[in-house]
């Protein structure tokens, strides 16, 4: 039986980083996350589409980690979800649009795969209608959402822009964790003020409001029991790439989270989590749960300040 399912179309990235490029990694935030979650012993099962230009051997990637792909549909007529990221040297980025995959409909989720304890929406343009959610959200699961996939819509000549999505309200409703960055809190909240953004968005369902690494910051922010936490980055042994650090932080976070109900030391965890992906291009570098807590460890070493409240989980 498997413990996650993670929702989202998969899709090929071109990067370019100060480090370097790559034309067409291998990406998609249900692939970083699939992949990180195999890496913490978790037993996944994706839900994704894809067009006739996806690269099967790629699939074959995460089959060769046990992860499930009976939910993964490649469709002949169809085009696989392609972005342009352009990153600077404070990791922020300039996104475009390529090309776009087809919805997820709730036929298209395996029956198998209802009765899992936890479920992580990635949608990354415009694939994931409410009616999949309801789906997916019966049955009293761990629910957590990124929205970065509701909130983008393009500009000229198909850059990204960020805005707010009709269906909030109703989909927030079946969210436990909120999990997403500071420019996307601003899209969907209306307001650059993270604590207000996050009682905001909390009032309409999520316990928990997760506000992820973003452009080089020192921390990242947890709103929880009406009270909003800054949790430390843990840095990367080198830096490559920042793409799907979002995406492993938010399903570590949930992971962790299941395990131990505790919402900042779960933080803390992902955080080291999300280190690992940093050090290559795309979905090619994580982190098992050993390597993470080593992480952790030395971190503290050096930052003695964060003993107490790891305490009990190292």
């Amino acid at each position: 039986m498997l413990d996650l399912i993670v929702v989202g179309n998969l899709s090929y990235d071109a990067i370019s980083t100060p480090n370097g490029r790559r034309k067409a990694a291998f990406g998609g935030s249900v692939a970083y996350a699939s992949l990180c979650a195999s890496y913490l012993g978790e037993r996944v099962g994706v839900v994704a589409k894809a067009g006739k230009d996806y690269h099967l051997k790629d699939l074959d990637r995460l089959v060769r980690r046990d992860i499930d792909i009976e939910g993964v549909k490649i469709v002949s007529l169809g085009l696989t979800t392609r972005f342009e990221n352009v990153y600077d040297e404070n990791e922020s980025r300039k996104q475009r649009l390529l090309g776009r995959g087809d919805p997820i409909f709730p036929e298209d989720v395996p029956d198998g795969y209802l009765n899992v304890d936890k479920v992580c929406f990635l949608p990354i343009f415009q694939e994931l209608p409410c009616q999949t959610v309801e789906k997916l959200t019966k049955n009293g699961k761990c629910v957590c959402l990124d929205p970065q996939g509701y909130i983008r819509t393009t500009g000229k000549a198909g850059e990204i822009v960020l805005t707010d999505w009709k269906e909030k309200e109703k989909i927030l409703r079946k969210v436990d964790i909120l999990s997403t960055s500071a420019p996307e809190l601003n899209a969907v909240a209306a307001t650059a003020d993270a604590l207000s953004a996050a009682e905001k968005l909390s009032s309409l369902g999520p316990e928990i409001v997760f506000i992820t690494r973003e452009g080089g910051s020192k921390s990242s922010l947890l709103y929880f029991d009406e009270r909003l936490e800054e949790v430390p980055i843990i840095p990367p042994q080198v830096f490559v790439d920042p793409g799907g650090v979002g995406d492993a932080s938010a399903v570590a976070f949930l992971v962790e989270y299941e395990k131990t109900h505790d919402p900042w030391w779960s933080a803390f965890f992902a955080s080291a989590a999300s280190s690992f992906v940093m050090e290559a291009y795309g979905a090619d570098s994580f982190g098992n749960r050993d390597q993470i807590l080593t992480r952790i460890k030395i971190f503290v070493s050096h930052n003695r300040q964060y003993r107490g409240l790891c305490q009990g989980f190292l």
